[in-house]
């Protein structure tokens, strides 16, 4: 139960930060150019749910192994040289993900303290903490993804 709930969680809440960003992008272009009333609130509130489709959204691709890869020149190496290749790109993927988005994402979201968004007056730790949220998710779908590869590649051998 827990195990689906967390899977689906990173999901669930890209695609209400999407659908927020465009609705409000959407009502805000609306009214600014049909009715010359823009609502400045509203891009403080998009831009916000930017970062957390953005950040989160790495989560739910991670899960998916959706992310962009080159691999034409690597798939050509030796076998010795593709394990050290694949060996460097696992330690990058995890050095990204639990230094800058978990240990820099959470100082970010620290130093947020008394920073107030200027229209609505919402605290920016609530903006920062995607960072570290989608860091620890997408983290945790990549060692599950590393792990299921490593158990289809020792069946093959």
């Amino acid at each position: 139960m827990i195990k689906s709930g967390l899977s689906a969680v990173d999901d669930v809440v890209s695609t209400i930060a999407l659908v927020g960003v465009i609705l409000l992008t959407g009502l805000n272009v609306i009214l600014r150019y049909v009715f010359s009333l823009p609502l400045a609130w509203t891009t403080e509130v998009a831009l916000g749910l930017f970062i957390w489709f953005v950040f989160i959204g790495i989560s739910s691709t991670m899960k998916r192994e959706g992310h962009v890869g080159v691999d034409f020149f690597v798939k050509k190496l030796p076998k010795p040289l593709w394990i050290l290749s694949e060996i460097i790109r696992i330690a990058a993927i995890y050095f990204v993900l639990i230094y800058v988005f978990i240990y820099l994402g959470l100082q970010l979201t620290t130093m947020a303290t008394g920073k107030l968004t200027p229209i609505l007056n919402i605290s920016y730790k609530f903006i920062n903490i995607a960072v570290p949220i989608g860091g620890a998710l997408t983290a945790i779908h990549f060692t599950r993804n590393l792990r299921a590869n490593f158990r289809k590649e020792g069946r093959r051998d």
